[in-house]
């Protein structure tokens, strides 16, 4: 049989075998091959500084190659060059009018850059900043379009991802408001921000508990907790919230003086939400133990062991006359729908944190948590046996691991990488990713 006499399946098949470059080699030679080689070049798309205006120029010459699109990657970045006033300005959001044609797209995910020479006509105060928020608007706009009913624009669109500038622990954030139409769209349900500064979304809301999202995670975000209520009423019924990394940027805005007010905005969500992964970073020393219980759906939680304990002057340890382990006065500060429970101590500097175990135990031992299989202690420094074999408190014979044997309840320890070591990042890039704590926390 001849190679073009294949069925189209099998010839995708065999094509999508073949490497990127070989491909686009192809393309140029074989014309009775183009469009089915083009409809698996299109089909995932990466652009780097420039690659924009290249990308644009493809789909003008070809206008049904916009239709292969279902996954958009923008990576862009400063680069120091000598000739910046040709080089610049390079925004993401300059894409926006290209990205509306893409009624195939299933994943957007963009690293940008607020970043132009300096210019003559500049503001004396804040140099080429309009130009910024100009760019900005048309991100905006893209995403305010789409949710107009009956709209063509991202109707595929499911998830996304932002980092909308080079972002470094010695830098502001970029600012999520000028970009916040993002949240009403009407098909996103993965939405993931990174590096911002997110304390107003006044101009975006739409009606409360109006969009699919179910997924909703920010890296290294500097949120305010009215923003925080705001995010979370847009959605009908969030399943998955992640808050990790202490603020990537100088000079944060929130430092959360109040953990417990971040829990409460969350409540909104309580119905539906199935795991949370929290991270109370570093700022006030005697904090209280936060309460989760009023997220009654919650199967898995992730959070610092002392958010369960409290710290400074509301650490039990301090009072002498509460025996951990079997103290009634030791309040359930969980869900009885718990089934999961990962703490972690993402810094050598922490020592190891039976304390809370103790108190666990004695939650579960008084049938507060009758779901809760499974405790993951994730540990920078290792301290296995040291936790396992620790007497579980006075007037008990059982060491910490035998107690756990005792109420069916599975203890495990993961070693993860230090904190400053460890954290999110896109493109396997160093200067797009944040670490779990940077040099202010």
């Amino acid at each position: 049989m001849h190679f073009f006499d294949l069925p189209q399946e099998l010839l995708e098949a065999i094509l999508a075998q073949t490497s990127r470059g070989s491909l686009a080699s192809l393309a140029r030679v074989c014309q009775r091959l183009r469009p089915l080689v083009e409809r698996i070049l299109y089909q995932s798309v990466y652009l780097r500084n420039h690659d924009g205006e290249k990308f644009t120029y493809a789909l003008d010459c070809v206008p049904s190659r916009a239709e292969y699109v279902r996954e958009l990657l923008v990576h862009y970045h400063y680069v120091d060059v000598p000739d910046e006033e040709e080089y610049y300005p390079l925004y993401a959001e300059t894409l926006a009018p290209t990205i509306a044609r893409l009624v195939n797209l299933r994943t957007l995910v963009v690293k940008g850059l607020e970043f132009d020479a300096d210019r003559e006509e500049d503001d004396d105060i804040i140099g080429g900043y309009e130009r910024v928020i100009a760019e900005a608007e048309k991100w905006d706009s893209l995403f305010a379009q789409s949710a107009v009913p009956g709209s063509q624009i991202l109707p595929s669109l499911t998830k996304c991802e932002m980092i909308m500038n080079d972002i470094a622990p010695n830098e502001p954030a970029w600012d999520f408001s000028l970009r916040g139409a993002v949240l009403i769209h009407p098909y996103l349900r993965d939405l993931t921000i990174v590096g911002a500064e997110i304390e107003s979304l006044q101009n975006h809301m739409p009606s409360p508990r109006s969009t699919p999202l179910e997924r909703l995670s920010l890296f290294g975000c500097d949120v305010s907790p009215s923003a925080m209520g705001a995010l979370l009423s847009v959605p009908r019924a969030l399943q998955h919230l992640t808050y990790k990394g202490a603020p990537w940027c100088y000079r944060p805005t929130n430092l959360m003086p109040k953990r417990q007010i971040y829990v409460d905005m969350i409540k909104s969500q309580a119905d539906s939400l199935l795991s949370l992964d929290i991270d109370f970073y570093p700022g006030v020393v005697d904090n209280p133990t936060v309460d989760f219980t009023a997220l009654h759906c919650l199967e898995q939680l992730t959070v610092e062991p002392d958010a369960l304990r409290g710290t400074g002057e509301h650490d039990p340890k301090n009072n002498s006359k509460l025996c951990l382990w079997r103290s009634p006065e030791l309040k359930c500060q969980l869900p009885p729908s718990l089934k999961r429970l990962v703490l972690f101590l993402y810094s050598w500097k922490n020592p190891p944190d039976w304390r809370t175990l103790v108190i666990l135990y004695n939650w579960i031992s008084r049938g507060s948590l009758p779901n809760l299989e499974m405790i993951t202690f994730q540990l920078a420094k290792p301290c296995e046996r040291e936790i396992l074999d620790r007497s579980l408190g006075d007037g008990s014979e059982l060491s910490i691991g035998q107690a756990f044997q005792e109420v069916k309840v599975q203890l495990q320890f993961e070693h993860v990488p230090n904190c400053k070591d460890d954290g999110y990042g896109l493109f396997d890039c160093a200067d797009c990713s944040i670490s779990w704590r940077n040099m202010h926390a």
